[in-house]
């Protein structure tokens, strides 16, 4: 199994681990791990776009290494908003889908939840929250199944490791 999925198996987990009371911990690990699911699964498929072949895997981890989340959310929010940048309006062979948008939308958001749940010790999370953030966290994984392979998934992954690039 690859490690986004079992990033995203591993929050479903611990948003049910403690079945009375939830733990802030699991809670807090539930949310993390539900936004590092998305993560992999975006940096492995843009890794995969840019280096193929079965018989690269070092030179793919290299290129993983590369992705910053600042980067990432800018083209998420770039692609959500559909402002993208110039080099890559034609690239998307039109309109950006809405599964591709609801994506960019959800890893925007739980990166914003994951920097509470990691640094912010004052907020508490309910189990409702975290058990949300997981099942969005399920949804961008059918999102990107969607949208796989499509000019406008390809312009996205893209634009995940080179947006700033891009905008010169």
């Amino acid at each position: 199994m690859s490690l986004h999925k079992d990033l995203l198996d591993q929050a479903g987990h611990l948003v049910k681990r403690e079945r009375k009371r939830p733990k802030q911990a699991s809670l807090r690990r539930a949310v993390s791990a539900a936004y590092y699911a998305v993560f992999h699964l975006l940096i492995d498929a843009a890794s995969r776009f840019v280096v193929r072949g079965s018989n690269r895997a070092e030179l793919r981890y290299a290129v993983t290494r590369a992705f910053d989340h600042g980067e990432m959310k800018s083209a998420a929010n770039s692609f959500k908003g559909g402002t993208l940048p110039s080099t890559l309006q034609g690239a998307t062979g039109g309109p950006i889908p809405p599964e591709l948008r609801r994506l960019c939308e959800t890893f925007i958001e739980l990166q914003q939840a994951r920097h509470e749940a990691d640094y912010d010790l004052t907020r508490e999370f309910t189990r409702r929250e975290a058990q949300d953030l997981v099942t969005r966290a399920e949804r961008a994984f059918q999102d990107w199944t969607a949208v796989s392979g499509t000019p406008s998934g390809d312009a996205f992954l893209v634009a995940l490791l080179l947006r700033k690039k891009l905008d010169r």
